[in-house]
């Protein structure tokens, strides 16, 4: 069983979120947890010292969520980062902590609008990646049903993640693109259909 020594060790470690958070349902701990916990709340300045650095923490990362949020959806409307990095202020960042958001989440946009573009390589890519797929995914989905006569949930996700991956591993593109959505989706009817005819010339064999 834990001494007040041990809790006294173990809460020193605790960040004020940890701390704060125990705080809250400290009437579900022991008598020493609850000891413990005040003398480090104390140690650290106390309790309105505690939530105060909390608040500062939240109003923190409000603040960086906004200039994130606002970097991708302009980065996504094709505005330049450094346009941005000299229009967007901050009275509680400073200007080097927004120009470093800025950049990396105005980077995040580009590749995301790259990643959704269609364009004629994308539409080769896909049709060359589902191809492949038709026949990975078609191959695993024959030995279902060529050997254990049936499939299972966890054989079909495996078939679908088959036929998803070879797509994207050729396109080079995520499910964030609506060709590789499709390639994807044909694969996979396809490779169930490879599946049924292979079924119906080898037979069950399992």
């Amino acid at each position: 069983m834990l001494t007040l020594e041990d809790f006294i060790a173990k809460y020193e470690a605790y960040t004020d979120e940890e701390l704060y958070i125990i705080y809250q349902d400290a009437a579900n701990y022991s008598e020493d947890a609850g000891k413990a916990l005040n003398i480090i709340i104390e140690k650290k300045g106390g309790l309105e010292s505690l939530i105060k650095r909390l608040e500062e923490k939240t109003i923190i990362k409000n603040e960086k969520n906004r200039i994130a949020n606002e970097a991708v959806r302009f980065g996504m409307e094709g505005v330049d980062a450094s346009f941005l990095q000299n229009t967007t202020h901050s009275s509680i960042l400073s200007k080097q902590e927004v120009n470093e958001i800025i950049e990396a989440y105005a980077a995040k946009a580009t590749e995301l609008v790259e990643d959704k573009k269609v364009n004629s390589e994308t539409v080769v890519k896909s049709l060359i990646g589902c191809g492949l797929a038709s026949i990975f995914g078609g191959a695993f989905a024959s030995l279902q049903f060529i050997y254990f006569g049936a499939t299972s949930f966890l054989m079909v996700l495996g078939v679908a993640l088959i036929c998803y991956g070879t797509v994207k591993l050729v396109t080079q593109k995520s499910y964030n693109n609506t060709a590789v959505l499709l390639a994807s989706f044909i694969a996979f009817i396809l490779s169930y259909l490879l599946a049924y005819f292979a079924f119906l010339i080898f037979g069950y064999l399992g």
